[in-house]
């Protein structure tokens, strides 16, 4: 009887594989939250200190795609001023904090109450109540793309199966999703002569594509528009336009210069990643191509001088923050 073919990769993690981030969210939330902070010209408050963490934070995986799954309770201590200029200090319960909220399924509570102070403390407490919720929530915002960093997307692990409870995830090429075409891969070509280390990095070009029941010119008003780009990153953003501007999205963790924007048809611009396995000196070229159609946008995501050991790493990054982040706000995709 002949030995059983080997699982493949995407065989492998096929069936749900789950991971246990609960501690790195706790520390997350300890060390992010202290330091926000909001004024005007009478009130100041800030967040002090995170006393308490509990709760639950998962990444899953099920047939080659990754789920956050979290639920935290938090409780904090913050301090402000107001009129008088005498401190007011206070505590912060934030009862749930999920995935839901960056899904928009549920809003976050804030619930701020003053421990002591001067006269003014109700007023301060009145601007806290204000001020702080919207610093807040960016902030939490962008917890779901660092944990995907830290521990999904990125990570650089072995394919070698986990015999834990709660495995670690792997490593994988899953056979293509529905929203990607093609990919070319090309490796550099070898330097004439010795040169550092990031000159003779082995690189490939990794390129996605997507039919998007949109516009090329609504198309290129969320990709630079930093205003409309949350809406699809779930991150803060800054990017202008124009050649020679240095760019950040996904709350900095993807940042380069803009070195070609020809509305609404191509976009050009260098591309380095905050994570494992990609050089903090190197950067690779992405040129995203809108082509429009009698109904829909054909769109080209083709990301070069991509590592060669992140290629499907960055494949599965381009597809599931770009392609799948455009989906939402661009109408289904063809």
């Amino acid at each position: 009887m002949a030995a059983p073919k080997p699982l493949t990769d995407f065989q492998q993690t096929y069936h749900w594989r789950n991971k246990n981030c609960g501690p790195w969210a706790q520390e997350w939330v300890k060390k992010e939250l202290p330091g926000l902070k909001a004024s005007d010209a009478t009130h100041s408050a800030e967040i002090t200190e995170v006393t308490s963490v509990s709760g639950d934070c998962d990444l899953g995986q099920r047939k080659g795609k990754l789920l956050t799954i979290y639920d935290l309770e938090v409780e904090a201590k913050w301090k402000g001023t107001g009129r008088t200029g005498e401190e007011v200090t206070g505590r912060l319960s934030i009862p749930e904090f999920s995935h839901e909220m960056i899904d928009g399924i549920s809003d976050y509570v804030f619930n701020f109450s003053v421990d002591s102070g001067p006269a003014d403390a109700d007023a301060v407490l009145a601007f806290v109540r204000k001020a702080l919720p919207p610093v807040l929530e960016e902030r939490l915002n962008g917890f779901r793309l660092e944990l995907l960093n830290a521990h999904g997307i990125f990570e650089g692990a072995s394919n070698a199966p986990s015999g834990a409870s709660t495995p670690a995830l792997q490593s994988y090429s899953p056979a293509p999703p529905g929203e990607v075409r093609s990919k070319a891969s090309t490796p550099a070509p070898k330097p004439a002569s010795p040169a550092p280390a990031t000159q003779s990095l082995k690189t490939v070009t990794v390129e996605v594509n997507a039919q998007l029941q949109a516009s090329a010119d609504d198309l290129w008003s969320i990709l630079t528009d930093e205003n409309r780009v949350p809406m699809w990153s779930r991150a803060a953003a800054k990017i202008s336009p124009t050649p020679g501007t240095p760019y950040e999205l996904f709350g900095g963790n993807v940042s380069g210069k803009i070195v070609e924007a020809d509305k609404p048809t191509k976009l050009v611009q260098t591309w380095q990643t905050k994570s494992p396995g990609w050089p903090s000196d190197h950067y690779g070229t992405m040129t995203i191509t809108l082509k429009q159609g009698s109904d829909s946008t054909a769109v080209t995501f083709s990301l070069s001088g991509v590592p060669a050991s992140r290629e499907s790493d960055i494949e599965r990054a381009l597809n599931g923050f770009y392609i799948q982040g455009w989906v939402a706000p661009c109408g289904s995709e063809r």
